[in-house]
């Protein structure tokens, strides 16, 4: 009996030393994450898996219950899910709220970066710059997607003089700008029905990763892939933060150490081997994939940084630092880029 009482005393002053009781120790914590996205997306399936990492790390502790294809709302609704606690957990598109978050904006531009390993923690890398616009959530990382393509229906897009007057689907408002300064017309369309405009000839195309053309099942829907790069899509996975402070310190820590800067890389790495994925399903569909002329590439990249300056002027003039931050997200790509 003697023994067993000081086992029992040495947990107990183990448990309170590291700042939670041993009632804690024992409690299970279910916390809710909102996605407006298909369960066979990338994303939901990282949030699997992290939900099973932290299940096993915490001893069973901490469980994620996933709610995805806007169970819990709409994709324009998800920030504020979160942010007013409905979810504990919710992935953000910023392109779905335009004006919302003007900063991360800057960084969906076309041109700025090359892949999503680099972007994600590019924009990891400028958090400070950007954190002001996420008042309310706590955020736990950043992620961005590769560039773009455009998708087209029935036509084929070979020249720049081509996009005349054509309907094109956007994922935000910088693709909008780039759709209008191509001389198309941008059209709001949510993902899950880009398939069925695409069908009925609402939109002749649209701008999405091949990734997601994949998990929204676009293949039957087209004929060609022009490989601008069309811009990237950012996203934040962010989380209410008295979900998070009602955790233990232990599961708060568990949560840090396995989103923040690791955390952008290894979805910014996975979206990347997804677009791979996407982009064999375009093949196997018979999409054909068509690359601009040097002097259409050329003209591209004008109207692309005629843009970016734009971006950067509207963000000044509102008294933001769009010059700090255009500046520092180039050296973070940079620098990220020369990593392996």
């Amino acid at each position: 009996m003697n023994t067993r009482r000081t086992f029992l005393a040495a947990l107990a002053a183990v448990t309170i030393a590291a700042g939670f009781s041993p009632a804690q120790a024992q409690e299970t914590y279910e916390l809710k994450v909102s996605t407006y996205l298909p369960p066979k997306h990338m994303i939901n399936r990282e949030i699997t898996r992290w939900a099973e990492e932290l299940n096993e790390k915490s001893n069973g502790r901490l469980i994620l219950k996933l709610f995805p294809s806007s169970q819990m709302g709409p994709v324009n609704r998800q920030f504020d899910l979160a942010r007013t606690g409905v979810a504990d957990m919710a992935y953000v598109l910023q392109g779905a709220t335009p004006g919302r978050f003007p900063m991360t904006e800057l960084a969906q531009h076309p041109s700025l970066i090359p892949n999503g390993r680099v972007g994600s923690q590019a924009l990891m890398d400028i958090k400070d710059l950007l954190e002001p616009e996420y008042q309310g959530v706590k955020i736990l990382y950043f992620m961005a997607t590769p560039p773009v393509p455009l998708l087209m229906a029935k036509k084929e897009v070979t020249s720049l003089d081509q996009m005349n007057g054509l309907r094109i689907r956007h994922p935000g408002s910088v693709y909008a700008s780039l759709i209008s300064a191509l001389g198309a017309t941008p059209v709001g369309v949510a993902p899950a029905e880009v398939a069925d405009a695409l069908s009925k000839g609402t939109i002749d195309g649209t701008l999405m990763s091949y990734e997601g053309a994949q998990s929204f099942q676009l293949g039957p829907e087209l004929k060609s892939a022009t490989t601008i790069n069309g811009g990237v899509v950012t996203f934040a996975m962010v989380m209410n933060p008295d979900s998070y402070n009602k955790l233990p310190a232990d599961l708060q820590k568990l949560i840090d150490d396995t989103t923040g800067l690791d955390g952008a890389k290894r979805v910014g790495t996975a979206s990347d081997k997804a677009d791979e994925i996407g982009l064999e399903y375009m093949k196997e569909h018979n999409v054909k994939l068509i690359e601009l002329s040097q002097a259409d590439a050329a003209a591209y990249d004008k109207i692309t940084e005629e843009l970016i300056s734009k971006k950067v002027a509207a963000l000044e003039e509102k008294g933001l630092p769009g010059k700090e931050a255009l500046k520092r997200l180039r050296e973070a790509v940079a620098a990220r880029s020369k990593e392996q």
